[in-house]
């Protein structure tokens, strides 16, 4: 009897040292699996990262860094390498062409205004500028109304106004001048609209505050009264030298300076450099003047002989 005491004692002094013990271990959870990076989106996401922190002085370098990347986007997901099935490929290549997206478009920002900052505009620039918007303006990965888009369109403005600008300089420059009969009307109302046009845009800086550091702009605009009046100069002499020598078709001098000589002499004193303003206005009118009065000489020559 006393034995089995003796044994159950040791028993239960056993199981609560069991207890005990158990109670004083700390378990420790086995540490989490980590996850499997894909090697190819990692690449990408570098590549990314590094064309964010890239210092980027043209666009042909911005363009060039950032097709390398897109190339090796398209290149992976053709491999099907940026994923462990389709929804994965596809989802990846979604998010780096997305992220690409916001990087490229930022830096091509940045530069486009760092080009409308400066006083000389390159016109390659401006080409790719306006080609390269359109494409960001039309891209899936556009959010309408962000910083981005609003950027975009400001640029968009800017060059609309510079081509508005470039096609009325043109226009000036290239005012038609033919006469086609000689009792043709140079339309001096249209010079007028064009020279007040002018004022107005450089009155109110070009209608665009990065359209007003353009110096070409500036210079064209300031030649817009010289056009004008080398094309209505241009004008008178062609109409001299067309109808010049046609005397003989009239019977007498005096008919000829009634319907020749004075009508062109008043065309020519119609010239008026309150109009125009050009430092050249008198001696061009002096030419003129002096090849109608040579007209009207060999007229009176020609019907003074017997």
């Amino acid at each position: 009897m006393k034995i089995i005491k003796i044994s159950l004692a040791i028993a239960v002094i056993g199981l609560i040292a069991f207890f005990v013990v158990n109670s004083l271990i700390t378990l420790v959870a086995p540490p989490p699996t980590p996850p499997v990076v894909n090697q190819f989106t990692k690449i990408i996401d570098e590549e990314i990262n590094a064309l964010q922190r890239k210092t980027v002085t043209s666009f042909n370098e911005l363009k060039t860094s950032n097709d390398d990347v897109k190339f090796d986007i398209d290149d992976y997901y053709g491999e099907n390498r940026l994923g462990k099935n389709q929804a994965e490929n596809n989802q990846s290549r979604e998010r780096l062409s997305k992220n690409l997206y916001s990087i490229y478009a930022v830096k091509f920002i940045n530069l486009a205004n760092s080009v409308f900052r400066r006083s000389e505009w390159n016109v390659q620039d401006l080409v790719f500028i306006k080609s390269e918007s359109i494409i960001l303006k039309k891209s899936t990965f556009l959010q309408p109304g962000n910083g981005v888009d609003i950027q975009i369109i400001q640029i968009q403005k800017v060059l609309s106004k510079y081509d508005e600008i470039i096609k009325f300089t043109s226009s000036c420059r290239g005012f038609p001048y033919s006469s086609n009969s000689f009792n043709s009307v140079f339309p001096i109302h249209l010079i007028k609209q064009k020279i007040q046009r002018a004022a107005i845009y450089k009155r109110n800086k070009l209608e665009n505050s990065l359209v007003d550091n353009c110096s070409t702009l500036h210079s064209q605009l300031n030649q817009t009264s010289k056009y004008l009046f080398n094309a209505h100069i241009k004008y008178l002499d062609n109409k001299i030298n067309t109808y010049s020598g046609t005397y003989s078709a009239y019977n007498s001098h005096g008919e000829y300076a009634r319907e020749f000589y004075l009508k062109l002499k008043e065309e020519i004193n119609g010239l008026d450099n309150d109009i125009y303003s050009v430092s050249n206005f008198d001696n061009e009118y002096d030419n003129l003047i002096e090849k109608l009065n040579e007209d009207n000489s060999n007229a009176k020559s020609y019907f003074a002989k017997p």
